[in-house]
């Protein structure tokens, strides 16, 4: 490895644990667990004279290896030191991004090749022809999502959002397959799919997409900034929190509804799950579970949850009871492909006419690229809007509202039921509908407390406190 490698690997070192995508940030020695570092020099240069690199990181941790990709732009410091800022959001990698996604190009690199696809004409967009701004959205996700506004070639402004995938798998993406599910079946509620990038590997057959484009919903605000906003209001907030859960439970039928609608699709054809699928979701859950307490026990945990992580270490018996439980019984809905990472934040409510529209069908982010294309449970879904819920009034603000997470929770089930009773995804019987809820619940929580330990440790409250309150317990709801 020459000096000038070094120096880059150094500079990457240093700037990855500031990153909110970098969820081996907690590690204590970063360059340790660097195996390898391939960067990809693009054809565009900043104002100041920067290059701007795609970096293809493979970290190591333990037995997991993980590829991560990170636009950034290179340069030096006043010590002639090298530095690294992200480039995500940089205007000439937007246009690079999307002169590739727009003319469906192949750009051939040392390291792999990428391959544009475009589906402008097939959503009536118009072609681009100068950005005029950039601006990052959901910078404390997973991913990176950047609101492009482009003059298109009709001379009308147009806006996209650019969501960069920041770790790589090979496959087809989620959000890629739903979303062209979606354009057929014509289903109005999430923002049309426009094109995605996909990067190929030197000496790999298969690819993996690195960027999704999609038409951008504005002036719009999230429902989890909207809730957070209303919650403000104290009593006065009440009607409308209570209004946007009816909506959200309609919403989220009518989701359901449009993915289980492709008959002729093996891929999204509904189908009620045998006993060894029903026990394959047991095991899948218990082993979820038995990796995140393995996290939790060499993970840095902040001294004020220190003791309850570990009463809960002290007490896994019952959580792998419960999900043992969801299995004893024959179940009568179908598991169909789901959005699988449903949160408030995943919602947008458009200002001009205060419609709903779901974005981010990718999935869990720590979950793999299998287990988020798997068809499921409903529940899944319902689970975590309703873990959203919980979130929503961990917030000091929450105090000043007479309406409650439960309250939210009861509006969303009612509304969501009503429209969905009798559909395939929908049990037949209450008995099954509570088991299923309760253990989605609970593999939620699970999945929120090694989130929260490797990305938001100050975080680690909200899913405690709902593990905490299973184990006295036992359930969560009845319905």
């Amino acid at each position: 490895m020459t000096s000038d490698t070094m120096s880059y690997v150094e500079a990457l070192a240093a700037w990855l644990p500031g990153c909110r995508w970098f969820s081996a940030k907690n590690q204590r020695d970063i360059k340790a667990l660097l195996r390898s570092v391939n960067c990809i020099d693009l054809p565009r240069r900043t104002d100041d004279g920067r290059m701007i690199q795609l970096a293809c990181i493979q970290v190591e941790a333990g037995m997991q290896k993980t590829t991560f990709l990170a636009p950034v732009q290179v340069g030096c410091d006043q010590h002639s030191m090298l530095t690294c800022v992200d480039a995500t959001t940089d205007v000439f990698f937007n246009e690079w991004l999307l002169d590739l996604v727009q003319s469906d190009e192949t750009l051939q690199t040392a390291a792999g090749t990428f391959v544009g696809h475009s589906l402008h004409r097939q959503v009536g967009q118009a072609l681009f022809t100068e950005i005029l701004s950039t601006s990052p959205l959901s910078e404390d996700t997973s991913n990176t999502s950047t609101l492009i506004t482009t003059k298109g070639d009709n001379g009308k402004t147009h806006h996209y959002v650019s969501k960069f995938i920041r770790t790589y798998n090979e496959g087809i993406a989620p959000e890629i397959e739903v979303g062209l599910h979606m354009a057929q079946g014509g289903w109005s509620g999430t923002p049309p799919l426009v094109g995605w990038l996909e990067y190929i590997p030197t000496g790999k057959e298969q690819g993996g997409a690195v960027a999704t484009v999609h038409k951008a919903i504005t002036p719009s605000i999230d429902a989890w900034e909207y809730s957070s906003q209303t919650l403000l209001k104290g009593v006065k907030a009440d009607d409308a929190l209570l209004d946007m859960a009816c909506r959200i439970g309609r919403l989220t039928a009518t989701m359901h509804e449009a993915l289980a609608s492709n008959t002729l699709s093996n891929t999204f054809f509904p189908k009620v799950p045998s006993e060894k699928q029903q026990w394959d979701t047991t095991c899948s859950m218990t082993d979820h579970a038995r990796r995140v307490w393995g996290l939790l026990s060499t993970a840095y945990i902040p001294s004020l949850f220190q003791q309850r992580v570990n009463d809960i270490l002290a007490h896994q018996q019952p959580v792998l009871d419960a999900f043992e439980g969801m299995s004893s019984c024959q179940q009568t809905a179908a598991y169909i492909r789901v959005h699988g990472d449903y949160h408030l934040g995943q919602l947008l409510i458009d200002q001009s006419d205060e419609t709903l529209h779901v974005i981010d069908f990718e999935g869990e982010p720590r979950r793999t690229l299998e287990e988020r294309r798997k068809k499921t449970s409903i529940f899944k879904d319902l689970a975590g809007m309703i873990r959203s819920f919980e979130y929503l009034f961990h917030q000091p603000e929450s105090s000043k509202t007479q309406v409650k997470a439960t309250d939210l929770t009861r509006a969303f089930l009612v509304s969501y039921i009503d429209k969905a009773h009798g559909q395939s995804f929908y049990p037949d019987t209450k008995a099954e509908a509570e088991s299923l809820l309760n253990a989605f619940i609970l593999d939620k929580a699970i999945y929120e407390l090694a989130y929260e330990t490797q990305h938001r440790p100050d975080w680690l409250d909200a899913p405690l406190t709902a593990i905490e309150m299973f184990l006295r317990t036992g359930s969560w709801l009845a319905l």
